[in-house]
């Protein structure tokens, strides 16, 4: 089944709009921000990339939609370390198993270049300004994809519907839950 654009609008622009609306309070900020700023696109393309593709979520929305061409080879591992590093220790992980010494991953206010790699210091540089830039867009380019494919319209909307249900599965948690909501 295929569903139109039209049916599942003002839930994309709700959520483009709830994503954007938040992440340019962190940009504008003067200085700092960064790793919420790069936590909230990183978690950004994770949601939109459970909606846009059968497999492969947030890692493959990042890299065919916010990084940059030749540095696709190896966005999986940048993903990694950048929304698993940031959303569980609120630092970016080390990249391993490449030559020589572990690759850190730097996230840029706006000093450094984005996508650059700095061999003195072992550290590849994402600008947080540039990445915005490039969510900005991709959420500009995925909407006139789901407008032209009802296909994609179909797989937003019923993914977007179970991801919004949280099932209790604990029988005394669904007892607590009953006797909260009795009072």
């Amino acid at each position: 089944m295929t569903v139109p654009f039209d049916s599942i609008k003002n839930e994309f622009y709700e959520l483009r709009d709830f994503i954007l609306n938040d992440l340019d309070l962190l940009v504008w900020l003067p200085r700092g921000g960064n790793y919420a700023a790069a936590l909230l696109i990183a978690t950004a393309c994770e949601a939109i990339g459970q909606l846009r593709y059968e497999t492969g979520g947030g890692s493959k929305f990042f890299k065919n939609y916010l990084v940059p061409n030749d540095w696709r080879p190896v966005a999986s591992s940048i993903f990694d370390a950048l929304r698993n590093g940031l959303a569980h220790s609120f630092a970016t992980k080390a990249i391993l198993q490449i030559p020589e010494a572990p690759l850190e991953l730097g996230i840029s206010w706006k000093d450094k270049s984005h996508f650059t790699y700095d061999p003195n210091e072992g550290c590849v540089y994402i600008n947080v300004a540039d990445l915005s830039r490039a969510l900005k867009h991709a959420l500009e380019v995925y909407g006139k994809e789901l407008q032209a494919d009802p296909k994609l319209c179909d797989l937003f909307r019923k993914r977007r519907q179970r991801k919004r249900i949280v099932d209790v599965l604990d029988p005394a948690e669904r007892e607590a839950w009953k006797r909260l909501l009795a009072t």
